[in-house]
């Protein structure tokens, strides 16, 4: 009987229950495929510090159970509220507390059973995506295949009972100590609504709002360029201002831009009125309510997007910094046959295929390096580029890093002409190669280097020494530290060239890029996904909260369209009432973190594009982040939308 009758009662508010059942399906589905992704063997293999990607994703899935488990109270909590004057009529026709609990657990697990399921079919789906996602970023042949994991589906079966729990528990206990007159009247009870403070007082608190975020701003900012521990009091500090900033902001503003549109040649325009009282007293009760919301959504985005960056960026950088299969870098003075040994070492661990052992050559009254002709080449025809013909009175300037260039073309165009050893060396067409040599620390020492004949380097002093290598089947991450080990043991004995002295300090790099790829993109892609997995949820329950404040006002609101309806208001501007008041509240908590996303990309592109080797990575993303973020916003307001009008209009013709 209980089973039959909540049925029904889920038929009769399916409208009720659809932002909370969707967000159930997100949450779930979200949780199983980031789960079933970390704990995929596919990825586990990849290398071997990606364990620590389950790591996180599990204990990101801990957090994210945590903060469900509010919003799924909050969501039950607006349930309850629409079904309590159905409750206390059947406490009135005789049914016992203990059945109406009885029926209510019955109707939500119904509910939570089928968005569970659904959540698990549709996160089998997304981890097959996923999965290629990671894959591509490793530059593993990949396809999507739909796999299924034992241990994700357990442990999200695990966290979404103690999510859901939480919130049937809460529940219940109100069901309990409700008397019946409070679940008859509940809704008719008037707002408690905090008294308004004078608006200078407002004003000057929005003030020190925005000092208190420029100045957090300004911390943080201070704390990232810092090498000491030292940068986290200014890190937190940071994060302090900018939290309170937010929410005092948020606390305050809105009521003053209502103030302000409540002036007479703006309060008596068309239905503003109506629209104003609607919005005016709601403004105040959820000031709370649309502060958190805003953090929220400003922390999801600004996740998302460093993460995503971030890992877009590393992976862009990884064609440019490990473009050999393996490299050694000395800043001595070295004989090219002190690489011997070392070439037979490496030989002996994974077959050498083609060595080039070069030197960078000092250019007095420049800072950059000179590299000669014939080594440009063999690295070019080693990287599978072509090669390119220099008379002996010409220079040109290879750099990869393509935040140099526009200043390197300037400095050309200003002085055109190279002096070097006497010869004065020309560049007619001004030119600069931009291919992936690896600038920074083979090919050159500062981004950019230097293209001379070789006669002229032959006069120049060469006190760095490269040695580059292509290997069998691209090598193995554990040769970067087998060279390391046998580079700093007592087996490898380098020469110094005639007349050279050893310097105080000798710099050493080694890079292996089967290491690279394996290691380095690691702790990356857990960055990459790990920021859109928690900032994906963070947008779905700031969505959710917005929707449920949105409709836990139904009785009222619809008291509020029948009395203007019965005055004249036309069906059409009723509508257009709808949309007004729905689209404020869904737009300012959204002032904010589009704010703050432009500002910190303008700071990103600013700051650390010199460090992200491919153009417009950091827009790319940043445009991303808004695509995703704007698809999942819009779609909770459209729901939003037609459930306020279809329950504000539902007894209209």
């Amino acid at each position: 009987m209980y089973f039959k009758l909540a049925r029904r009662n889920i038929k009769r508010s399916a409208k009720d229950y659809v932002i909370y059942f969707i967000t159930i399906i997100f949450i779930v589905m979200i949780m199983y495929s980031f789960l079933a992704l970390g704990f995929s063997a596919d990825i586990i293999s990849i290398s071997e510090n990606m364990p620590i990607f389950t790591t996180y994703i599990i204990a990101l899935s801990v957090i994210v159970t945590l903060i469900s488990s509010f919003i799924v109270s909050y969501a039950v909590g607006f349930m309850l509220k629409q079904r309590k004057k159905e409750f206390a009529i059947y406490e009135l026709l005789g049914m016992e507390v203990g059945a109406i609990q009885k029926l209510f657990l019955i109707e939500n697990a119904v509910i939570g059973v089928l968005a569970f399921l659904i959540g698990l079919a549709a996160g089998t789906m997304l981890v097959g995506i996923l999965t290629q996602i990671v894959k591509n970023i490793f530059d593993i042949p990949h396809s999507y295949r739909v796999s299924f994991s034992i241990k994700a589906l357990l442990l999200s079966f695990v966290f979404f009972m103690l999510m859901y729990g939480a919130g049937l528990a809460r529940s219940i206990r109100i069901i309990r100590q409700k008397k019946t007159v409070d679940l008859l009247y509940d809704s008719r009870k008037n707002e408690v609504i905090s008294k308004q403070g004078r608006t200078s007082l407002r004003l000057a608190l929005v003030i020190f709002s925005v000092f208190a975020i420029g100045t957090g701003i300004f911390l943080g900012g201070y704390g990232l360029t810092m090498q000491t521990n030292s940068a986290w009091g200014y890190l937190i500090g940071s994060i302090i201002l900018l939290l309170a900033g937010v929410y005092v902001i948020y606390r305050n503003f809105p009521i003053m831009l209502i103030t302000y549109a409540k002036r007479k040649n703006l309060k008596y325009s068309e239905c503003n009125l109506f629209y104003l009282g609607q919005i005016g007293h709601r403004v105040q009760s959820s000031g709370r309510m649309m502060a958190i919301t805003a953090i929220l959504l400003t922390i999801s985005l600004m996740t998302m997007f460093i993460g995503l960056v971030t890992g877009a960026g590393y992976k862009a950088n990884m064609e440019t910094y490990y473009p050999y299969d393996a490299g050694v870098a000395f800043d001595a003075p070295f004989t090219k046959n002190s690489f011997d040994g070392l070439i037979s070492f490496v030989d002996e661990k994974c077959p050498v295929q083609e060595e080039i052992v070069f030197y960078l050559h000092d250019v007095d009254g420049y800072s950059i390096d000179a590299l000669a002709l014939s080594d440009y080449n063999a690295l070019r025809s080693m990287l599978g580029l072509e090669t390119v013909e220099l008379p002996d009175d010409e220079y040109l300037v290879h750099c990869d890093t393509w935040t140099h260039i526009e200043s390197i073309r300037a400095a050309m165009n200003k002085q055109p002409d190279v002096t070097i050893m006497d010869a004065t060396l020309k560049n007619p067409q001004a030119r600069i190669n931009e291919e992936a040599m690896e600038q920074f620390q083979m090919a050159g020492t500062n981004g950019y280097v230097l293209i001379v004949a070789d006669t002229i380097a032959a006069m120049l002093p060469a006190n760095k020494i490269r040695v580059v290598m292509k290997l069998e089947n691209g090598g193995i991450p554990e040769l970067r530290s087998e060279i390391r080990r046998y580079l700093n043991s007592g087996q490898w004995h380098p020469e110094l060239q005639a007349g050279e002295i050893l310097p105080e300090h000798v710099t050493m790099g080694v890079t292996v890029k089967a290491w690279g790829l394996s290691n380095s993109l690691t702790s990356f892609t857990s960055i990459s996904f790990c920021g859109l997995y928690l900032s994906i949820v963070f947008i779905l329950l700031s969505c959710s909260i917005l929707a449920f404040e949105q409709l836990s006002a139904l009785d009222i609101n619809r008291r509020n369209y029948q009395i203007i309806d019965k005055i004249g208001v036309s069906r059409q501007m009723q509508q257009k009432l709808v949309h007004r008041e729905l689209s404020t509240f869904f737009f300012i908590p959204l002032v904010l973190p589009i704010i703050v996303m432009a500002v910190l990309m303008f700071g990103a592109q600013r700051l650390y594009s010199a460090y992200v080797y491919q153009k417009g990575i950091i827009p790319l993303y940043g445009f991303a982040t808004i695509t995703i973020f704007a698809i999942l916003y819009s779609a909770y307001y459209v729901v939003t939308c037609h459930l306020f009008k279809s329950n504000i209009f539902m007894n209209k013709t």
